[in-house]
């Protein structure tokens, strides 16, 4: 027992020392990326709602809240020559294109009262999805790659909470950390498999939609066509394809 809790300890240092090392390499960059990313959320959540027209709130200003982590990857990857962990489209251009069309053709073709607004919300949460996924997975995740997953996880998670800037204190940060924690994992595994900046988006963009409702979960047959076209994606990027062959 005493010799398998010695074992845990040194496996933990070493862990901690390669972080350690890996901050001294990558940690301008991630830094700089970071401080791009807060600095864009923090003007788009406490100043440009006190400069742009109300008319134009709903929408711009969210899609500038997700901004940060897109600009900030950009800035990192001119000055400091990055590459990207994913790619737009990843390992199948079919099926990410897949991911983005068939839930919009669901919602034209069968909900004739929500349909075309559905369809609708569901592009701008994914493309404000997508400027978030670009910082995150695309960037952020590319350098952290040697690291052990749950490290990984836990501090894309904890940089990821705090980038929102207007968290809820108290019990609600502590359920908003747990479902970005959960959120970290599920993301991560799907970048590693699939590569795809797009399914990752369209997976976080559903999830935004859930969260802030915007009407649409009023009538169960949105609900209904969201969950299959969420089914779909697993099925076309998982079955009855291994992992290794997700290449077509």
């Amino acid at each position: 027992m005493y010799l398998c809790n010695k074992s845990i300890t040194i496996e933990a240092l070493r862990e901690m020392a390669n972080i350690k090392e890996l901050l001294k390499r990558k940690g301008l960059s991630i830094l700089l990326f970071y401080l791009c990313a807060v600095a864009c959320r923090s003007i788009a959540v406490y100043v440009l709602p006190a400069i742009v027209p109300d008319g134009l709130h709903s929408l711009w200003l969210q899609l500038c809240e997700g901004l940060g982590p897109t600009l900030g990857a950009l800035v990192v990857m001119c000055f400091f020559k990055k590459e990207l962990f994913c790619s737009i489209m990843g390992a199948s251009p079919k099926r990410s294109v897949f991911c983005i069309l068939f839930p919009i053709l669901l919602l034209l073709l069968f909900d004739r009262t929500n349909g075309l607004k559905g369809a609708f919300i569901f592009l701008c949460c994914v493309s404000y999805a997508f400027l978030e996924e670009f910082g995150w997975r695309g960037y952020l995740m590319g350098e952290l790659a040697n690291w052990k997953r749950p490290w990984r996880i836990l501090f894309m998670t904890t940089l990821w909470f705090f980038w929102h800037v207007n968290v809820p204190l108290g019990i609600n940060g502590c359920i908003f950390f747990a479902i970005l924690l959960l959120s970290s994992w599920g993301l991560d595994q799907l970048a590693n498999d699939t590569h795809s900046l797009v399914l990752c988006a369209c997976l976080h963009g559903v999830f935004n939609l859930f969260k802030h409702n915007n009407g649409l979960l009023d009538y169960r047959l949105t609900i209904v066509l969201l969950a299959i076209s969420i089914l779909s994606w697993f099925v076309v990027w998982y079955y009855p394809f291994h992992r290794r062959n997700t290449q077509s």
